[in-house]
């Protein structure tokens, strides 16, 4: 999705390219483009968009102003503003732990968690440790495409709660195998039905471990019902 000079809605600046980093654009799921400054941003991003906690996100959110020891005048913006459906506002910062030993890291994670504590806001920072890795990353990318209503189907979201007992674990090739069979479907509109459970949320599965290898369902992937609440 290619960005126009203007910045999106509710961004106060356009992405810019910086070490020859990889730039991307998604579509959250209120339908307003999320900017990313890396790969690793966007796999942040998809992380937001599948958490059903999350009622929006958004990319390049505001301008932090602070002065550095000199008395220097510095705008910070950060990489995510995060509303909760519990009506708790969140900023969110992509780094390195490496990174945030330096000290012009160190006055704007100070500034932004003033400009938060003043918000009544909460102010996060995500480094190598916190992040998806490449395997969730990967499972993350490849569920999202799922996310449209059109992959919905009652009747196999029915068919899913009728084959889950209480904790129970069935492989992901297996449950759609039998309500392909059960519903006399094909065994492709069956499974992307379930893709988009998964990436709702309505069916749970292990987001480390990958799930696919060329588009196929690997023989090990487990699928269960959340657990409610």
């Amino acid at each position: 999705m290619g960005l126009k000079r203007k910045p999106p809605d509710g961004n106060v600046r356009r992405v810019a390219a910086i070490d020859n980093n990889s730039r991307y654009a998604i579509t959250n799921k209120n339908g307003e483009t999320v900017q990313c400054e890396s790969h690793t941003e966007r796999k942040l991003a998809l992380r937001f968009d599948r958490n059903r906690q999350v009622k929006n996100y958004r990319s390049q959110p505001i301008r932090i102003s602070y002065e550095d020891s000199d008395g220097n005048l510095h705008t910070y913006v950060p990489d995510f503003q995060v509303w909760r459906w519990d009506g708790l506002v969140e900023i969110h910062e992509v780094t390195l732990s490496a990174r945030r030993l330096l000290p012009n890291a160190q006055m704007r994670e100070k500034a932004a968690h003033e400009y938060c504590r003043k918000e009544g806001w909460r102010y996060v920072i995500h480094t190598e440790g916190s992040l998806p890795n490449d395997t969730e990353g990967a499972n993350l990318l490849a569920l999202y495409a799922y996310r449209p209503s059109i992959y919905s189907r009652e009747d196999v979201s029915y068919a899913v709660i009728e084959k889950f007992g209480t904790g129970q674990h069935i492989l992901l090739r297996q449950l759609i195998s039998e309500i392909s069979q059960d519903l006399d479907l094909p065994s492709a509109t069956v499974s992307t039905a379930i893709y988009h459970l998964m990436w709702h949320g309505k069916i749970a599965t292990d987001l480390r471990s990958l799930i696919f290898i060329d588009c196929v369902p690997t023989s090990n992937t487990y699928v269960w019902l959340p657990e409610e609440g």
